[in-house]
This record gives C-alpha cells, sequence and structure tokens, in this order.
C-alpha cells in the first residue's frame, strides 16, 4: 500500500436534463469524507475461471457490489479495496452517515448531492421473478445487475435513483439496489473516468 494522490471536480451549479447517461465504469461520485463511490464492478461471471467470475464481460452477467459482496471481500462500512488500492464505497456509506445533523453524504460526479434519508427513500428497482434463462444457474437474488428491473411507480425514485428533497433534485443512497446512482441526469465531470 502507498498513498495515492486522486483530484476530483464537480461543478457547484448541476443541471438537470431530460436523459439519463449512463455512467460508464468506475467511480460515479465522492463521499464527504473522501472516499470514493464505486457501486459497479469490474467483474463478470465467468464458469472457466477458478473465482467463478473474471474481468471478461463476455457472459453478460456483471457481479454486483452488494450482491455478491461475500465474494469481493466488503467490509462493515460497504466497501472495500480494489487492485489499485482505491478503497471505495459499493453500498450506503457507513462511514459517512454521521455527518452534522444532515443528510447529505457525498456528491455524484455530475454534482447533484447525494443524501442518506434511509427507508423514506424507495427505489424503483425490483429483483426479476424466475430463474436466470442463461448464463450462473439460479434465481435472480441479486448477485449480478441483470437480476434487477427498473418498474418506478408512485414515490418511486426513478432509475437513476434521484428524486426531489427539499425542492431540489437529488440521488440517493439506498439500503438496496441499485445504492447510488447508475447513471445521470447531469453531466459528468470527466475526473472521474478511470476511477
Amino acid at each position: 500500500m502507498r498513498a495515492q494522490n486522486i483530484n476530483v471536480c464537480v461543478t457547484a451549479n448541476p443541471k438537470k436534463t431530460n436523459r439519463a447517461r449512463g455512467t460508464g465504469p468506475g467511480a460515479i461520485g465522492i463521499a464527504l469524507n473522501g472516499v470514493l463511490i464505486r457501486p459497479g464492478t469490474a467483474d463478470y461471471w465467468d464458469p472457466r475461471s477458478p473465482r467463478g467470475h473474471s474481468r471478461n464481460p463476455k457472459s453478460g452477467w456483471n457481479l454486483e457490489g452488494m450482491g455478491s459482496a461475500r465474494q469481493l471481500g466488503i467490509d462493515s462500512a460497504n466497501a472495500h479495496v480494489d487492485n489499485r488500492g482505491t478503497y471505495h464505497y459499493h453500498g450506503k456509506p457507513v462511514g459517512a452517515l454521521k455527518t452534522k445533523g444532515g443528510t447529505q453524504v457525498g456528491y455524484a460526479a455530475d454534482g447533484f448531492e447525494i443524501h442518506y434519508v434511509g427507508s423514506r427513500a424507495k427505489s424503483g428497482y425490483r429483483l426479476k421473478k424466475g430463474t436466470r434463462p442463461s448464463g450462473p444457474d439460479g434465481k435472480h437474488d441479486g448477485t449480478y445487475v441483470e437480476d434487477w428491473v427498473y418498474v418506478g411507480g408512485p414515490g418511486m425514485l426513478d432509475q437513476c435513483n434521484g428524486g426531489m428533497l427539499n425542492g431540489k433534485y437529488v440521488y440517493f443512497a439506498t439500503n438496496t439496489f441499485p445504492f447510488y446512482p447508475r447513471c445521470f441526469f447531469g453531466r459528468p465531470s470527466s475526473s472521474f473516468r478511470g476511477l
């Protein structure tokens, strides 16, 4: 392990568009305590690998960070260290929840705030019913991103895990999938690329 110097920048005046854009690989934001937020993984189901997963995306079944927490060594703060030595969150940022009376825990790469309000924020994603039609056998259990589908509905967060809080649009860290935004309604800063 060695010290790392990571600099990210977000706009102070994010603008919400009408179209969601993907986050791409890497960090989607940063917690107020300076820890990167990276809910996705670069690992895919791979029956040829001794671990059962690899960086080869050919199977199309992307390991979900919190759904495969034990396999990935996620700690009690819902985070772990990657192969570069970068500590990052996959689930709600346990170490960042004790803010000074507020609910903000970080910023997304597009500048919108990320808040944690517990069960008051309702994810619009649900596990698919039945068993997986291809790839890894078994029921849709949340081990893979493809086990989930966005259904939305009244009182639910949008497909980017966002909604209104105190009159402004923000993203939410949630107790269930997707845990953080997996897409953006603003323009993400290029400083997050590759993190």
